[in-house]
């Protein structure tokens, strides 16, 4: 066995541990006291942990079991736990928990000390004695002084119960008289309240007669000023009408003036470089016929000439081309500038016309200005004028 001597084994501390708390005051609460069973578990459990102590202190490390003590020492710390618990919140449950924790798993490894040791001997006796006598001199102590404290705090809740009651008895009095001359106030109140109810009856119906005529005169006001402002609204409806139309054949016929100021800006552009085209290819074909008139006709000068040619040739081809598109973007632009005259002039024109033959003459200018199909961009060329290519 590791350890020789008992007193130095783990369960001694243990056993100390418990004694510790078992002295504390708090197991003298009268509480406890006045409690049996409590009182009847925390002198089992100071009986049993003694004996325990008294058993570790007589017995020899070879006459006992170490696995028992050590399993007896492991079941201590349960207990321990118990009872620390008990002393922070004074629960007697506790002291209960602890205790039946003993019975079931501290005192069955009791064999661990073999031969059982003998029985108390007076003087263990004589302590256990002196000690339940100390604990009962404390209980009483405390009861006494708790009794004197409870005797005091009686004495001043009685002085206190006769102030109220006094106090009690003035507000008694005092209401009984308010109560009276609450009475009496509410018949005063109530017959100024009738007096003044019936006053206000005759101006209600007064001034409800009084508002009912206001009213008719005002509905009649409002619904002669209705009719004047719905006619002014209806004035005004036609005039907008006039308004949005002509505010709109503004602006489609602003919409065709820029069209035709684009196009006329496009075929003035195309005309350009049409005039540059054939003036380069005119310039080539002067300075070859200059080059060449007082040269004599060789097969040099011959293919010379030819080459020279067909430059100019090449770079006046695209001209008519461009010439195309001028007259193109012309073209849009003389239809745009047309579409645009008609819309201005259609609406000074119409005027004075009835609003049916307006609409008749609208009506038949739709399929004039909307739905009609864009002329595709054709490119003829010299050789095969019948030809069409879509551009």
């Amino acid at each position: 066995m590791a350890t020789k001597n008992l007193k130095d084994h783990a369960i001694t501390a243990s056993l100390n541990i418990l004694l510790e708390l078992l002295s504390d005051k708090s197991l003298q609460d009268p509480k406890v006291a006045s409690d049996e069973a409590a009182q009847f578990n925390r002198d089992k459990l100071l009986n049993v942990v003694r004996s325990l102590r008294t058993l570790v202190n007589q017995s020899s490390a070879t006459m006992v079991s170490e696995s028992a003590l050590n399993q007896m020492n492991s079941n201590l710390q349960l207990p321990i736990s118990e009872l620390t618990s008990f002393v922070s919140n004074r629960n007697v449950g506790h002291l209960a928990n602890a205790v039946s924790y003993i019975d079931q798993n501290v005192l069955n490894y009791a064999w661990a000390f073999y031969p059982r040791a003998s029985p108390a001997s007076k003087a263990e006796v004589a302590e256990v004695l002196d000690a339940v006598q100390e604990k009962s001199r404390e209980t009483f102590g405390i009861l006494d002084e708790q009794k004197n404290e409870l005797a005091e705090q009686i004495g001043q809740l009685i002085k206190q119960i006769e102030a109220q009651k006094n106090r009690l008895d003035e507000i008694q009095d005092a209401s009984t008289r308010s109560k009276a001359e609450m009475t009496a106030a509410l018949a005063n109140l109530e017959t100024v309240f009738n007096k003044d109810q019936t006053k206000r009856d005759t101006e209600y119906a007064e001034f409800l007669q009084q508002v009912r005529g206001d009213f008719s005169t005002a509905k009649t006001d409002f619904f002669s000023n209705a009719e004047a402002v719905l006619s002014a609204l209806e004035g005004h409806k036609s005039d907008a009408a006039r308004i949005v139309q002509v505010v709109g054949d503004i602006g489609v016929t602003g919409n065709y003036q820029a069209i035709a100021n684009k196009e006329t800006s496009q075929a003035n552009l195309w005309r350009w470089i049409t005039i540059g085209l054939f003036t380069c290819g005119l310039a080539m074909a002067g300075i070859t016929f200059n080059k060449f008139y007082h040269e004599p006709v060789t097969p040099t000068n011959t293919l010379a000439i030819a080459v020279r040619l067909l430059y100019a040739l090449a770079i006046a081809a695209p001209a008519f081309y461009t010439a195309r598109e001028s007259a193109r973007h012309r073209t849009n632009a003389d239809r745009a500038r047309q579409t645009e005259l008609e819309l201005a002039s259609l609406g000074p024109f119409i005027e004075l016309l009835q609003d049916q033959d307006k609409d008749e003459i609208r009506k038949s200018l739709i399929s004039t200005y909307f739905g009609r199909p864009v002329d595709p961009h054709e490119i003829r060329t010299i050789l095969d004028p019948g030809k069409k290519t879509d551009g």
